[in-house]
C-alpha cells in the first residue's frame, strides 16, 4: 500500500473538521477530556478491582486530537501492523487503489469515532504525527475559521512511532471535534461526556496493563488471520475481496466460518481467525461497557442518559445521525473494523452476566492469558465460559489474582502478574 496517499484519500472524505466553535469552546473540551483523562485511570481501578493496572495505564500517552490527527495516528498504527502480512508483488496502481480504499475508510471513521487506544508496535514505521485538537502540542487551527482541528507533525505520537521515549506505552486518542458535535446534537452535558468518554478509553488502556501480552496477541491474530485470507484470495485479489471474507466471518456462526466452537482462539487463521479476532475485539468493548456501569450520578450526574445515548444502535454510515457513540470501531483496534461488525451490545451483555455471577473478580480472569479469553461461541454462553476458566489451567486463586506473564508484554510491570495483592 501506499501509505503516503492515504492521508489525502482520507481527507476526501471528511466532511468538516468538526463543529463550528470560538476558540474559547474548543479549549473548554480539550481541557475537560484531559482532566478526565488524567482522572480515570483510578476511578477505572476502583470500579474494576484492577488498580495496579490502572496506576500503569495512568503512563499511556493522552493526545487529544482533531480528525485529521486521528487519521494519521490510525495509519502509523496500521502501517507496521501490516507491514508484517506478506503480500504479493503489487504494481503502482494497485498500491494507489489499496491507499485510497484504507484513506476513505479512515476518513469515514475518523467522524465517528470519541476516541481510541492504540498499542505500540515494535519498529512501527513514521507515517506522521497525531493532530492536537488546541494547538498545545503542534500548531493551531487547520479545521478552518471557528473549526476544531489542529496538526502536531513530529509530536510525541510520531517520537513514540520512530521508537523514541514513549514507544513502549500506547496512545490513548480523544477526538475532540467529535466530543462536541455527540454533545450538541443531543443537548449532554459537555463536562459530563468529556468524563465518560475519557473513562471509557481508559478502561481499554487498563485493560493493556492487565494482560501485558494482549497487545501482542492481538497484533499476531491479525497479521495471521489477513494473511491467511490475502493468501487465499485470486492472484491479483483487491482490498474488496478481503472485505468479502471480513463480511462473512461474523462470531458465533459456523455455518460459513467453519469455526470449531470447542477449540480455543489461538492458532486461528483466515475467516475462522477474523471470527475470533473480532470476537475478542467485542470483549474487550463489552468489558469496557460493564466497567462504566459503575458510573452513578453521583459520580456523573447524567450517567443514565450518557449511558442511554452512547449505547444506541450505530447510525448509517454517513455519521451525520446519532451514531458518533462508544461503539463505533472502539478499542486497541478501532482502526480495523466499524462498531457495527464488532457486536458490543452481545459482549456487553455477556460482561455483564458475569459480572452479575462472579463479579469483576470473575471477569478479571479473562487478563490471565489467550487461552481465557472467551472464544466466539461463549460470548453467548457466559456460563461455559465461567465453568471453562474455573476448571482450566489459568483459574484464578482469590479475588484479583491474574496469573500473567509480565514478561510477554512489552509494558507491563510486576503488578501485572498479581493484581490486586
Amino acid at each position: 500500500m501506499d501509505w503516503s496517499r492515504v492521508d489525502a484519500a482520507a481527507r476526501a472524505m471528511i466532511p468538516a473538521a468538526g463543529p463550528r466553535a470560538p476558540h474559547a469552546a474548543r479549549g473548554a473540551v480539550v481541557e475537560l477530556l484531559r482532566r478526565g483523562a488524567a482522572q480515570g485511570p483510578e476511578r477505572v481501578g476502583e470500579m474494576t478491582g484492577l488498580a495496579c493496572a490502572a496506576r500503569e495505564a495512568a503512563t499511556a500517552q493522552v493526545l487529544v486530537v482533531d480528525r485529521a490527527g486521528l487519521v494519521r495516528a490510525t495509519a502509523g498504527f496500521l502501517a507496521p501492523l501490516l507491514d508484517g502480512v506478506p503480500a504479493p508483488p503489487a504494481g503502482p496502481v494497485a498500491r494507489r487503489a489499496a491507499a485510497w480504499e484504507a484513506g476513505t475508510a479512515l476518513g469515514a471513521l475518523s467522524t465517528r469515532l470519541l476516541g481510541q487506544v492504540l498499542p505500540a508496535i515494535p519498529a512501527a514505521a513514521e507515517v506522521g504525527g497525531a493532530g492536537a485538537a488546541d494547538g498545545t502540542d503542534g500548531t493551531e487551527g487547520t479545521g478552518g475559521t471557528g473549526g476544531t482541528g489542529g496538526t502536531d507533525g513530529a509530536g510525541p505520537a510520531a517520537k513514540a512511532r520512530m521508537g523514541g521515549p514513549g514507544a513502549e506505552r500506547p496512545r490513548l486518542l480523544l477526538v475532540a471535534p467529535n466530543v462536541l458535535a455527540l454533545q450538541r446534537r443531543h443537548g449532554l452535558d459537555l463536562a459530563d461526556l468529556a468524563t465518560w468518554v475519557a473513562m471509557h478509553e481508559t478502561v481499554h488502556a487498563v485493560q493493556l496493563a492487565a494482560a501485558p501480552w494482549l497487545a501482542d496477541h492481538l497484533v499476531a491474530r491479525a497479521r495471521e488471520a489477513l494473511g491467511a485470507v490475502i493468501e487465499a484470495l485470486p492472484r491479483g485479489g483487491r482490498l474488496a475481496g478481503i472485505a468479502a471474507v471480513v463480511r462473512a466471518a461474523k462470531p458465533g456462526e459456523t455455518g460459513t466460518t467453519g469455526i470449531d466452537e470447542a477449540a480455543g482462539p489461538a492458532g486461528r487463521s483466515g475467516p475462522a481467525g477474523l471470527a475470533e479476532l473480532r470476537a475478542t475485539l467485542a470483549f474487550l468493548e463489552g468489558h469496557a461497557r460493564a466497567a462504566l456501569d459503575g458510573v452513578t450520578p453521583a459520580r456523573i450526574p447524567s450517567a443514565h442518559m450518557l449511558r442511554a445515548v452512547l449505547e444506541a444502535d450505530p447510525a448509517p454510515s454517513s455519521g451525520q445521525g446519532r451514531g458518533i457513540g462508544q461503539d463505533h470501531g472502539r478499542g486497541p483496534f478501532a482502526g480495523l473494523a466499524s462498531g457495527r461488525l464488532l457486536h458490543s451490545a452481545r459482549a456487553a451483555r455477556f460482561a455483564r452476566a458475569v459480572v452479575g455471577r462472579a463479579g469483576h473478580e470473575g471477569l478479571n480472569r479473562a487478563w490471565a492469558s489467550p487461552w481465557a479469553l472467551p472464544t466466539a461461541a461463549e460470548l453467548g454462553s457466559p456460563e461455559a465460559w465461567l465453568e471453562r476458566v474455573e476448571g482450566g489451567p489459568h483459574r484464578t486463586h482469590g479475588p484479583g489474582w491474574i496469573r500473567a506473564d509480565p514478561g510477554r508484554g512489552r509494558w507491563g510491570g510486576p503488578c501485572s502478574a498479581l493484581e490486586g495483592a
